[in-house]
């Protein structure tokens, strides 16, 4: 088993990766391989090492790839299009487009080179999350997506939503070669994060539910799990994240 955290750079971003692969009697492992790339802030290596001691305690046998990225503009770079501030003057760049590209062009090439039987997943937390899930829908790349607390109350999200659920019909596989008829998202929620007087924000508990009924209410294809937490946004990301990938191996039986 491989459990250590490498650092590289991948076309101008700092990314760490953390392969888990158990192999019995020395004999490597066949099966699908779920891949996770996941949006983080600068100096997060703490952050991604309590990640890894989770899913290493809970899931030792499991078989893995995480590649936890660093942004440099954490509202530019996963924000959809841009939008005022919110909080303060930190307005929303919308850069999207330019990270998603990052990701398919530049560091799925990379991460991925000799490997096959691949399940790819976005995660993220707060705005990433929402990322995350507008990642998934955007493209046939990933087999699902992981959003922890994520700020679904942006502007014109659920307008996106509503208009993507009603035009994707059962799209054609391209996010890997397991055969895999599933796909497999996981929401997650703070049960005091609605609790603010910023009105936009006092909006992300329905934002969040009517957004899980748009992926998973009456798609078979698709399998879903919204978990509420207790406490507010700040509450335990790391753990929330964790809980997250968690589920998702869960579904592999890796």
């Amino acid at each position: 088993m491989t459990d250590q955290l490498t650092t590289i750079t991948i076309h101008g971003k700092r990314c760490h990766v953390y392969q888990q692969e158990h192999h019995p009697n020395g004999a490597k492992t066949a099966g699908c391989m779920p891949v996770f790339y996941w949006g983080v802030n600068r100096d997060s290596k703490d952050n991604i090492m309590t990640v890894v001691s989770y899913l290493k305690e809970h899931m030792p046998s499991a078989r893995f790839l995480f590649t936890a990225y660093e942004t440099e503009n954490w509202n530019d770079d996963f924000s959809l299009w841009k939008a005022e501030a919110v909080f303060g003057k930190d307005a929303f760049g919308g850069k999207a487009v330019d990270t998603l590209r990052w990701l398919t062009e530049y560091c799925m090439p990379s991460v991925e080179r000799e490997m096959s039987e691949i399940a790819r997943f976005p995660v993220g937390y707060s705005l990433a999350g929402l990322f995350s899930l507008w990642v998934y829908c955007k493209c046939d790349l990933f087999a699902g997506a992981v959003s922890c607390s994520g700020s679904l109350w942006y502007e014109g999200w659920l307008d996106f939503m509503q208009e993507w659920a009603a035009t994707v019909s059962k799209r054609q596989k391209n996010w890997n070669s397991c055969n895999q008829e599933m796909e497999y998202l996981y929401l997650s929620l703070g049960d005091k994060e609605e609790k603010t007087r910023q009105k936009r924000l006092s909006t992300v508990k329905d934002c969040t539910t009517k957004t899980y009924a748009l992926l998973c209410g009456e798609q078979a294809y698709r399998k879903g799990i919204l978990e509420w937490n207790r406490g507010g946004h700040f509450t335990n990301p790391d753990l929330r994240i964790a809980k997250g990938i968690h589920w998702i191996l869960k579904q592999f039986d890796v």
